[in-house]
Formats: C-alpha cells, sequence, structure tokens
C-alpha cells in the first residue's frame, strides 16, 4: 500500500510540474488566475442570487438546488481539510510558479474546484445544453488550481468527484 501512495504521490508531483512550469506563458499568466476565481464563493454566491432572481420557476430551482449542493460540498471538502491536513504543493515543492492569494495552509481536496464543479454540473442537469460551456469551465478552474501553485491533481480531482456527486445527489433527492 505504501508503494502506490508512493507513486500516485510522484505522479502527482510530476503532473503538477508540467502543469505549473512546462505551461507556463505570458497568456495563461493572466487567464489562470482570472479562471480560479470561477470557483470562489462571492462568483458562486452572486451567480446563484441573480438566477434566483429571475422569475421562471426552473432558474429558481436550479439556483436552490445550486446553492444547497455548494454547501455540502464545501462542507465536506473543509471536513476532508482538516482531516486530511495535506500542505500545498508550494510549500513543499521548490521551483514552483506561484501566486498566492487568499489561502489557507492546506490543500486536499481543492475547494474552488468543488465549488466550480457543484455549480456546473447542477446548471449541466437543468440546462443540458449549459453541460458543453459549463463542464469545461469547471475543468479550467481545476487546471489552473494546479497552474498557480496551489494545488496537487489529486486534489483537483476529489473536489471534481465531491461538485459533481453532491449536485447529482441534490437533484436527484431533492
Amino acid at each position: 500500500m505504501k508503494a502506490l501512495f508512493e507513486y500516485i504521490s510522484h505522479r502527482d508531483i510530476n503532473i503538477l510540474r508540467i502543469i505549473n512550469n512546462s505551461w507556463k506563458c505570458r497568456f495563461l499568466d493572466i487567464i489562470m488566475p482570472a479562471m480560479t476565481y470561477l470557483g470562489s464563493f462571492p462568483f458562486m454566491f452572486v451567480f446563484c442570487t441573480v438566477a434566483f432572481l429571475f422569475s421562471t420557476t426552473l432558474l429558481h430551482v436550479m439556483a436552490t438546488r445550486a446553492m444547497i449542493s455548494i454547501t455540502i460540498s464545501t462542507g465536506l471538502g473543509k471536513l476532508l481539510k482538516i482531516s486530511v491536513t495535506r500542505l500545498r504543493p508550494f510549500i513543499d515543492i521548490p521551483n514552483l510558479n506561484i501566486k498566492k492569494i487568499g489561502i489557507d495552509k492546506y490543500s486536499f481536496p481543492s475547494g474552488h474546484t468543488t465549488g466550480a464543479f457543484s455549480l456546473a454540473v447542477i446548471i449541466a442537469l437543468y440546462f443540458p445544453i449549459f453541460g458543453f460551456i459549463t463542464i469545461p469551465l469547471a475543468c479550467l478552474v481545476g487546471i489552473s488550481r494546479m497552474y498557480i501553485g496551489v494545488h496537487y491533481p489529486t486534489d483537483v480531482i476529489m473536489g471534481a468527484i465531491i461538485g459533481s456527486t453532491c449536485s447529482i445527489l441534490t437533484h436527484r433527492f431533492l
């Protein structure tokens, strides 16, 4: 089992270095920090509030369920963060290109990715045509978290799983 964890950790670092170092360019230095904010609570709150205020019942229901999914997935993510206590990659790995943004010191799972997938998947479930936009944007949020050096790939993958699962369950059972 220890060998498996070492293998995953080694792959995690290699993939992170590729995204963080090899992809570095001026264009992505501008785009990726902006993309990361699509997974922020203020963005999601404003989006859901605006959608809720529209008079259509379907938008009202979608916005309400999105906030429920985001709240549940964020809570689960926070519980995992304080349980796992995995340090951010820029703390442990030298020579990363980092952009420190107001963050805590733990990285697993990615909260921005969790939130982005919670919102993206619930939108896609209610309005499938928009899934072709929202899901790739949520993926870009996750990639941006690695590009700016604050998350490992497994942090992002787990955030995507938690956010997606919470949205699917919220849509199905509420």
